[in-house]
């Protein structure tokens, strides 16, 4: 059996396509379960009346915890040896665990790793990672994968994408990493789980169809600002930082693309509009990054030549702890920001 963990947070306009297509699937050895996240609109309501539709459905209310706090909720009372998720406002096809569950039943794989569909509001685009073979082994994963699953040689692209939605893990597995991730990672929350698994997993099944449809909607995520990301920023990367220390291979120098990766969102994030922090609280935050450590040696570790030129100004205001030049982008890219809205 395969449980399928859904959190649930204000998805009411997108909530009954996302569990019909669970519902639906050809495979139907599943237990569905919907982790209602504290949800302020009808979710709740809609979430019992499937419970009482399909004896499949188990469904936790839970005060408002965040995406991590929902999962770990849900992989807290999962019964089957297997688990997979699916977000609220996302769908899937209708063979997507028939064509997992063959690999499960023949292969036993710790993982098994789908192709997906970025569904747009005019356009769909389909995912393209690094696995081109349907079995990979201990071996395999040293040589082939590893070396590239955070980092395929360009900047912000990875080459196994971190989501957890389009991926099927043994239980026991998840408990080891879910369970360890920080409930308050709101960025990276994926990322912090799924490559530990990657590197704690003895063999890996792969599906080349895209069978997710990971829904994204047309917003204001340019413009939106999140005063709380200086605090939680780094989480993602702490808990991968600790992973690899416990690993057999190292992706420390990966991990320092992923680090640049993180310190550019969180120094754009401080370019918005919507940011009501003074000055001198805008340069604190950009002085705590020049005195990372970790911040620092990633910047000099990683090679511009692999980066775009925004992210090289970056890299090369971190390897000088340029406070005034870290203001000097983020005061340029905040009216770039404007320009384009």
């Amino acid at each position: 059996m395969i449980s399928i963990i859904v959190p649930i947070y204000g998805v009411e306009k997108y909530i009954r396509k996302c569990v019909e297509s669970i519902l639906s699937q050809s495979y139907t050895e599943l237990e569905i379960i919907l982790v209602d996240d504290g949800s302020k609109d009808e979710c709740p309501h809609i979430c019992d009346e499937y419970a009482q539709k399909d004896s499949r459905i188990k469904v936790i209310h839970k005060e408002n915890g965040g995406l991590v706090s929902a999962r770990q909720a849900g992989l807290a009372v999962a019964q089957g040896e297997y688990v997979g998720f699916v977000d609220g406002d996302d769908w899937i096809e209708t063979d997507m665990y028939l064509e997992i569950a063959k690999f499960l039943e023949k292969h036993s794989p710790d993982m098994v790793v789908t192709e997906f569909y970025c569904d747009y509001d005019d356009r769909k685009e389909t995912s393209n990672q690094i696995l081109d073979s349907q079995v990979y082994t201990k071996e395999r994963l040293k040589a082939e994968v590893y070396p590239k699953m955070l980092f395929d040689g360009v900047f912000y692209h990875f080459g196994i994408n971190p989501n957890c939605w389009s991926k099927v893990f043994k239980k026991e597995l998840l408990k080891k990493h879910l369970m360890q991730v920080d409930i308050r990672t709101k960025m990276g929350e994926d990322a912090a789980f799924t490559y530990p698994c990657l590197l704690d997993s003895t063999s890996v099944c792969y599906v080349s169809k895209p069978l997710y449809h990971y829904r994204i909607v047309t917003s204001s995520m340019s413009r939106s600002y999140d005063s709380d990301l200086e605090n939680i920023i780094m989480l993602p990367y702490q808990r991968l930082k600790e992973a690899n220390k416990n690993s057999e291979f190292d992706i420390s120098e990966q991990l320092s693309y992923y680090l640049v990766y993180l310190t550019n969102f969180l120094i754009r994030n401080e370019a918005k509009a919507l940011n009501i922090k003074s000055r001198k609280q805008i340069r604190n935050v950009l002085k705590s990054i020049t005195k990372n450590e970790d911040v620092h040696k990633a910047s000099k570790t990683v090679k511009l030549s692999k980066l775009p030129v925004h992210t090289k100004i970056i890299v090369c205001m971190l390897r000088l702890k340029s406070v005034v030049g870290l203001k000097v982008y983020t005061k340029l890219f905040g009216k770039y920001l404007k320009k384009g809205n």
